[in-house]
């Protein structure tokens, strides 16, 4: 197996580890298994790195072993031959080791002789231990048994041959209870929703069509990002077609089919309700709907008829930064105020100037309040000689100097800028100026509202502009920001005709649009309550047109949405095609494998029988069939015959042998399609942590399988009874067993530079591959891959707060690690311990900083101030911080400045830079600060830069001394026994990040809101509480300057011998205790002999009723020299408590895949990802008349699209045929075209 690939595919078939008579080889085979399982070369190298991971190395003999095992084979070739004759040397030792135990029970007469017998027979049938597999079988040689087991049923009394229940007529209906019942499951294509062909669509370069779009362009999606066409239809003609027309003008032209996913005035004021508190959960959400659905209720059956549904506003569009020629707040004041053939602008406001004087640009009064602006004079001395011919250094063109004429008119002057960007003589704003970034866009409005918006009494943003086409084109700038707007004109005195009609934009934000603050202040004041007009278009007429050419597209979004028309309205994509077994092997032709976990392969024949013959599945079942029924069947035999579709019912499959099994099929008969019934009964033959775990790691391992062999895979699964909870019963992607999300701003920890980074972050980055801790099942964080993070759309999330004071918001299903597992926010509540780090190894990626860097962000996180505009300064009240940041201020070779303040009793320093500050140069402090990100944020703002998370160990410590010396405490209390070490902010960002860097050292802390003082913004305290963790620190770390005298007192304290620590600071989970009495019990201890073996007076049951400490379990671990409790004792978890769960309203929410463990560190929590992160499409089934048998839907059916990463998501109705064993389009289904 070590020499070739191949040869393990032959032997996982016929081995399994425990075949093998000696351990070593069983650790050897199962090491190789793993590797091969993950995709990876298994060859004495691997092989020998992966058992030194397990620890197994040592004990198979080392290196050299499986070098001598490599080369004592002839060849690789006969592998599986060998891998018989170990296989059948395992059968004979099973069958020695299961005489023995029957001799056993016949000479021990415990028992029945009924009973002892039966054991015997269980014995002698466990030997060959599902050896004799069956493998897969062509559908073919299936038919023949199925037939005749047809004709057997119909020779029996009444047709039933299963388990009856008394009930009769259930029992005709199924006759009775049969063995691996399930239901076939499969989709017909669906039809195309379109609209017309001359649509507007908005592109990331700019516009195009309906029409003109072909799949591999790109056009936007609902979130502003912009998104790929992976299909498009022909043009579909004589299509019923309305023109639909919202509340703020806009109009599209869709046929009747169209989707669109739309908000009703239920849905609105449930979700008012939620926010208001009247209701915990949104009963009423937005919904895909057609055209035609949207007409038929497009007013509420209410007496004032009001308007019903509505489509919620586009996000903003989201592009990178482009490279622009003229600041965008600058151009915009120009487009507003600027003449026309000139760089030039009329404004009598400073702020107006001064904001362009940011931009970089040089202004200069001209005349009254005309005021000239310039690019900033740069001298081109020592450049320039006379009459010598270089090229330009733009175009390349000779030219008697740095550039020619040309390219200095073009580049060198703002009305240069003007001209190439063809606004001079004609005010537009340019394409890349519509398709920058959105911090560019809101800029450049910025600049248009100072220079002519102004603010409506009501509170609205109002842009009058007398160019129509820019007025248009700002109209697509606030569009663009995710606003809606109206456009009105109105005839003024203009100086010709052409500017004597005034164009009024008006829109509402909640937003800061404006620069000039008299504005800002007038919008703030003004602003009415937020309304759904604000943030939706309302459709107040859906009119019926004649029919025009429309087609659809298919684009590769999570919501499954583009955006059309000038207004950039969101509109649903179309539904394609579907298809599973049935469908690819028999009418198609494609080889299929089927591989039945849990129902038989007649089993599997005879529903397919059933849904293709039009047959009833119960007279199939019975057998009584007449002379029509039996020619049905015959010609549906006939057709089924040559189908290529292989089912295989072997009980009790691994990963392993599925794998192998599919990759034979690709290779011998191009196997197409793959489906496997179901996933929860698979199984990896070996002990795991958790059967979530091993859940997720199928689910991996098959999206795996479907990648390399290149073909789609099916995938059942099971839900859980989420729905049932609810009134509609209809189940949701969060139902799927173990599926669960996390919100955008959940923080994860990266294990190669030690910051964190949020879940959206990742998201927004596409990021593959995040070196991420995971805690693995040493109960040890080891460093595993975040392969992806991914959207599963909006759902209801929690908030669960700590008692360490860490917090995290998730779905009510997302799972948390307890001492009995991994287990649902919903199954937890206040007073349940879950797991958090206690301590987290150093990264992989190392940055060593000069100390006086280290102490210089120390002191000036905590007491400095560098707000933009001000002088860098530093005040502190003791000299020994000052003298400490004039040290270091020496780094950047700056000389402090101290100023005394006598009456706040403080002392500052004034860093001013060491050289004349002119263009181009900064403060070199200010430039350091910025490029960290620090440089203008207030101290509520703080963080800590994430290049102090990649320092060394030393240098943190240095780090938190100098920081602690700032706004931390370390305080001994009156007693003179213990004392106080808190450090305090304003900025709960920074307080988390030091309780993080704290990890390095082993140290938790708990982290807590100071009381409100009056109109103080809110406070919060990090403690290090306990006496260890407080040695730990005051040993390790200690703080810098006055504060260290406490320290020493501090440390004398607790280093005192009659000091004993708090042994519940850190205790493990209850527990624990029944794991205890699990051992006592099988180990025949009394709890009196173990309760004297601990030293302790015998108590009976009140010894386990509270949480032991760490020292007491490794105690209780060395008196039942238990490895299991020992590894409780000592690991990387702290058990945190949970303190409260409460709603959180609805969000967008996102999971992750973690190779290896499935798990990592989240907001300081040990989370577990989902399974439903690496299906492509999750598909869901409902039928109503199971929860209610009066359902006026009865024999209808919900095929649920609930997640399809590549496509769009829908809810199909169609009629469910149980006597024929399938489901049907809802129209008529003949035989030639039937259900699935």
């Amino acid at each position: 197996m070590m020499l070739s690939k191949d040869a393990i595919a032959d032997v996982v078939e016929v081995l399994r580890g425990s075949d093998f008579y000696k351990p070593a080889h069983e650790n050897i085979y199962e090491a190789i298994i793993t590797l091969y399982g993950h995709g990876e070369p298994a060859d004495a190298v691997t092989v020998a790195d992966e058992l030194n991971k397990r620890g197994e190395l040592n004990r198979i003999g080392g290196a050299p072993y499986l070098h001598s095992l490599i080369s004592s084979v002839p060849t690789a070739a006969n592998a599986g031959f060998y891998a018989e004759i170990v296989a059948e040397r395992a059968v004979l030792r099973r069958l020695v080791e299961a005489g023995t135990k029957i001799a056993q029970l016949g000479y021990s007469q415990d028992g029945e002789v009924e009973g002892l017998v039966n054991q015997a027979q269980a014995e002698v049938y466990s030997v060959a231990d599902g050896r004799e597999n069956e493998d897969y079988v062509q559908l073919k040689e299936a038919m023949d048994s199925t037939v005749n087991e047809i004709e057997a049923n119909g020779s029996r009394a009444g047709g039933i041959h299963g388990v009856p229940t008394g009930f009769i007529e259930f029992d005709e209906l199924t006759a009775g209870l049969q063995p691996g019942q399930m239901v076939v499951i499969a989709a017909r294509p669906a039809m195309g929703k379109a609209l017309a062909l001359d649509t507007p669509i908005p592109t990331p370069s700019g516009w195009t069509t309906m029409g003109e779009l072909s799949v591999g362009d790109q056009v936007l999606g609902s979130d502003g990002c912009p998104t790929t066409v992976i299909a498009a239809t022909e043009v579909m003609n004589n299509r019923p077609c309305y023109r639909v027309v919202f509340d703020d003008g806009s109009e599209i032209i869709a046929d009747a089919e169209h989707q669109w996913l739309t908000d009703t005035r239920a849905s609105r004021k449930s979700k008012q309700a939620v926010l208001a508190g009247l209701q915990k959960n949104q009963r009423n959400t937005a919904e895909v709907r057609t055209t035609e659905e949207i007409r038929s209720t497009l007013r509420c059956n209410t007496a004032d008829a009001r308007i019903n549904h509505s489509v919620k506003n586009a996000r903003p569009l989201q592009f990178p930064d482009a490279d622009l020629p003229i600041a965008p707040y600058t151009l915009g004041v120009w487009l507003g105020d600027g003449a026309s053939a000139a760089a030039r602008v009329t404004s009598a406001d400073s702020e107006v100037l001064a904001g362009i004087e940011l931009d970089g640009y040089q202004v200069k009064q001209v005349d009254g309040i005309t005021h000239s602006v310039s690019l900033p004079t740069v001298s081109d001395a020592g450049e320039l000689k006379a009459w010598v011919v270089r090229p330009c250094s733009e175009c390349g063109k000779d030219c008697h100097g740095t550039r020619c004429l040309e390219c200095y008119r073009e580049k060198s002057t703002v009305q240069g800028r003007l001209r190439k960007l063809g606004v001079l003589g004609n005010k537009h704003i340019p394409a890349s100026y519509l398709r920058a970034s959105e911090k560019q866009r809101r800029a450049l409005l910025a600049g248009l509202l100072d220079a002519d918006g102004t603010v409506t009494n009501a509170g609205c943003v109002q842009l009058v502009v007398t160019n129509r086409q820019l007025a248009l084109d700002a109209q697509e700038l606030i569009h663009s920001l995710g606003y809606r707007s109206g456009l009105r004109t109105k005839h003024v005195k203009g100086r010709s005709e052409a500017t004597s009609t005034a164009y009024k934009l008006t829109f509402s934000a909640a937003d800061t649009v404006f620069g000039l603050s008299r504005k800002n202040d007038a919008h703030r004041l003004r602003d009415a309550r937020p309304t759904p007009k604000r943030t939706s278009r309302f459709i107040v007429a859906v009119e019926p047109i004649e029919s025009v050419p429309v087609r659809c597209i298919q684009v590769d979004n999570e919501e499954h949405l583009f955006l059309a028309s000038r207004a950039m309205i969101p509109t649903h994509n179309s539904t394609f095609a579907l298809d599973i077994a049935r469908s690819a092997a028999i009418k198609n032709n494609m080889a299929t494998v089927f591989f039945s976990l849990e129902m038989s392969r007649n089993e599997i024949a005879m529903k397919i029988l059933a849904a293709e013959a039009s047959l009833n599945l119960g007279d199939l079942r019975r057998g009584q069939l007449d002379d029509d029924q039996w020619a049905k069947l015959a010609t549906a035999v006939g057709k089924m015959d040559n189908a290529p579709l292989f089912i295989d019912d072997s009980p009790n499959m691994t990963l392993m042998e599925i794998r192998a099994k599919a990759r034979r099929l690709k290779q011998r008969n191009n196997l197409k399609l793959i489906v496997l019934d179901y996933l929860q009964l698979m199984s990896s033959g070996k002990k795991v942590e958790s059967r979530q775990q091993e859940v997720s790691e199928f689910s991996r391992a098959l999206k795996l399988m479907a990648k390399e062999l290149e073909v789609p895979l099916i995938a059942l699964s099971q839900l859980n009874r989420g729905s049932e909870q609810r009134t509609d019963k209809k189940p949701m992607v969060s139902d799927l067993r173990e599926s669960g999300c996390l919100t955008a701003d959940t923080r994860i920890l990266r294990s190669d530079t030690g910051a964190e980074t949020t879940m959206g972050e990742l998201f927004a980055s596409g990021a593959r591959n995040v070196p991420v801790w995971s805690l693995g099942d040493d109960m040890r964080y080891v460093e595993r891959h975040l392969t992806h993070v991914f959207s599963t759309g909006v759902k209801p999330v929690y908030c669960m707060k700590l008692a360490s004071g860490k917090q995290i918001r998730a779905t009510a299903n997302h799972p948390f690690f307890t001492y009995r597992g991994w287990k649902g926010l919903g199954e937890l509540e206040p007073g349940s311990r879950i797991s958090v780090p206690r301590h987290v190894n150093g990264p992989s990626s190392r940055v060593i900083w000069d100390d006086a860097q280290v102490t210089m962000l120390a002191h000036m996180l905590g007491d400095g101030s560098f707000v933009k505009g001000q002088s860098i300064r530093y005040a502190s009240v003791d000299e020994e911080n000052l003298q400490a940041v004039t040290e270091a201020a020496k780094y950047f070779g700056i000389i402090a400045v101290r100023d005394t303040h006598e009456v706040a009793r403080c002392t500052s320093l004034r860093l001013p830079a060491p050289y004349h500050l002119t263009h181009g140069k900064r403060n070199p402090l200010a430039a350091w600060l910025d490029e960290l990100g620090l440089f203008g944020l207030r101290s509520w703002d703080k963080f800590i830069p994430a290049e102090v998370f990649t320092l060394p160990k030393t240098q943190i410590a240095l780090f938190i001394k100098h920081l602690w010396a700032t706004d931390g405490s370390v305080t001994v209390k009156k007693n003179g026994r213990s004392g106080r070490i808190y450090f305090g902010s304003t900025s709960r960002q920074m307080t988390e990040q030091i309780s993080l860097l704290l990890l390095r050292f082993g140290i938790s802390t708990r982290l807590r809101e100071a009381p409100l003082k009056g109109e103080y913004r809110q406070g919060y305290t990090l403690d290090i509480s306990g006496r260890d963790e407080q040695l730990r620190f005051l040993r390790e770390i200690g703080v810098h300057g006055g504060r260290a005298t406490n320290c020493q007192r501090l440390l004398d304290i607790l280093e005192n011998e009659g000091m004993k620590s708090n042994t519940n600071v850190d205790t493990v989970p209850a527990e624990v205790w029944n794991d205890v009495k699990d051992i006592l019990s099988d180990r025949g201890i009394t709890h009196r002999d173990f309760q004297k073996d601990m030293g302790s007076k015998y108590c009976g049951s009140t010894f386990y009723k509270r949480s032991p400490s760490r020292s007491r379990l490794a105690r209780v671990a060395s008196v039942l020299d238990s490895a299991e409790l020992d590894m409780h004792a000592v690991n990387d978890i702290f058990w945190d408590t949970v303190v409260s769960i409460e709603y959180a309203g609805e969000e967008e929410v996102f999971d992750a895949t973690v190779l290896g463990h499935h798990n990592f560190i989240a907001n300081g929590i040990t989370v577990h990802n989902s399974i439903e992160q690496d299906a492509d499409m999750v598909i869901l089934l409902h039928r109503d008349d199971v929860y209610d048998k009066e359902s006026p839907r009865a024999g209808e059916a919900d095929v649920i699209v609930a997640k399809h990463r590549n496509g769009p998501t829908k809810t199909i109705a169609v009629a469910f045929q149980g006597h024929y064993s399938r489901f049907a389009n809802m129209t008529h289904d003949s035989y030639s075209d039937g259900g699935f």
